[in-house]
């Protein structure tokens, strides 16, 4: 088998093999580039009530009861505080309360983990450590090798020695260019 032949056996079972990481990668690299403009690990919801609040009553057993009964939560409260001097917070699993006695509102902010992006995050960020990083190691070595390989992919003047070493050139250019333009 002649090495060019092999070299194209190679690249394409190792980009059959890197589809799965590769997707991975871009679809939370999309999700955190955009992370100013919404949380891609969280859907947060918030929905505001109005309650009659006594403020004589709101740090007792029996208040929280009836309030969690009234918003229709059957989770107990983890915690509470004074916020500040119009706001008394309650901790819920998932959930928070911001009561305000004076406007006789409760705001309920719910926080729920998105359904799959949050675990591709989870990847991307390398939160699962060491063994993780290895792993995005080998991934890095294969698109490396990917990028090398695929110059050697088509011979001749519609390779890369021909107007396509072009588009070559391009690739390296996008980058430097935002480099030097951000950087100065």
């Amino acid at each position: 088998m002649s090495w060019f032949k092999l070299n194209r056996n190679l690249h394409r079972d190792i980009g059959y093999f890197c589809i799965g990481m590769t997707l991975v990668f871009a679809i939370s690299g999309i999700a955190l580039n955009h992370i100013h403009q919404f949380n891609s690990n969280y859907q947060v919801s918030r929905v505001s009530h109005q309650i009659a609040l006594d403020v004589e009553r709101i740090e007792t057993p029996e208040f929280e009861s009836q309030l969690l009964q009234k918003l229709a939560l059957t989770t107990p409260v983890k915690a509470r505080f004074w916020q500040d001097k119009n706001t008394y917070k309650l901790f819920l699993k998932d959930t928070t309360l911001y009561l305000n006695p004076q406007a006789n509102t409760v705001l309920v902010e719910q926080v729920k983990p998105r359904f799959l992006l949050r675990q591709l995050n989870f990847l991307h960020l390398n939160e699962a450590r060491a063994a993780w990083m290895w792993f995005s190691d080998f991934y890095a070595v294969l698109l490396i090798y990917l990028a090398l390989s695929a110059l050697f992919m088509v011979k001749g003047k519609k390779g890369v020695w021909g107007p396509r070493g072009i588009l070559v050139l391009a690739g390296f250019a996008a980058p430097i260019g935002f480099v030097v333009y951000y950087s100065s």
